[in-house]
């Protein structure tokens, strides 16, 4: 995979007011043919996020950055089936209310074999969180379906798990008690895998 580096600059609305960078290409390779650039040009970011607790998370992050003229920086992972990646999103502030998300491509892995496809369904029973990629099944704990033994749910229903609330949180808090910057913290893919 190519270095990916896309750009996009919200308001305190989080309305798109522009993006950049390898946005059009990243998006067509990962089926997102609905989200090119001048499709998504004043529309609010939050339109494009499946569930409400990876958006409430988006939103207080950008408004914190916003409020307090501070920087946040936080890995995430956008894997795909055949491929794990790993994303830095960092969230500078802006002129007249606006903030600039930068996401950068850190490390991508090719898994053999693939997981299964998975698909998003607001009404699935497992969850997927959409900041570490870890998935919870009724009644177990978070795992990591790419590890031996697991398998990956072929629905799941997007959120953000406790223990990455809890991160984030942590770096909101600091840039609101005057840290320039608030780091959520690094995230590690699998140890073993070439990198591509």
């Amino acid at each position: 995979m190519k270095f990916l580096h896309c750009f996009c600059v919200v308001d305190s609305s989080l309305r798109i007011l522009w993006v950049g960078g390898d946005w059009d290409d990243f998006a067509a390779r990962n089926g997102g043919g609905a989200i090119l650039a001048n499709d998504v040009l004043a529309t609010r970011l939050t339109d494009y996020i499946s569930d409400t607790a990876t958006a409430d998370t988006v939103e207080q992050m950008v408004q914190a950055v916003i409020d307090t003229k501070g920087t946040l920086r936080m890995d995430y992972r956008c894997d795909a089936p055949q491929e794990l990646r790993r994303i830095r999103l960092t969230i500078k502030p802006m002129k007249d209310q606006r903030a600039i998300m930068v996401h950068e491509l850190r490390d991508a892995v090719q898994l053999e074999p693939p997981m299964e496809p998975w698909h998003f369904d607001p009404a699935a029973r497992e969850l997927k969180c959409s900041v570490c990629g870890m998935v919870h099944r009724p009644g177990k704990s978070w795992q990591d379906p790419t590890r031996p033994g697991n398998r990956h749910p072929q629905l799941v229903k997007y959120t953000v798990c406790p223990s990455c609330v809890t991160r984030i949180d942590a770096a909101i808090h600091g840039i609101f008690d005057g840290a320039e910057a608030g780091e959520v913290g690094e995230l590690t893919l699998k140890p073993g895998f070439n990198r591509v």
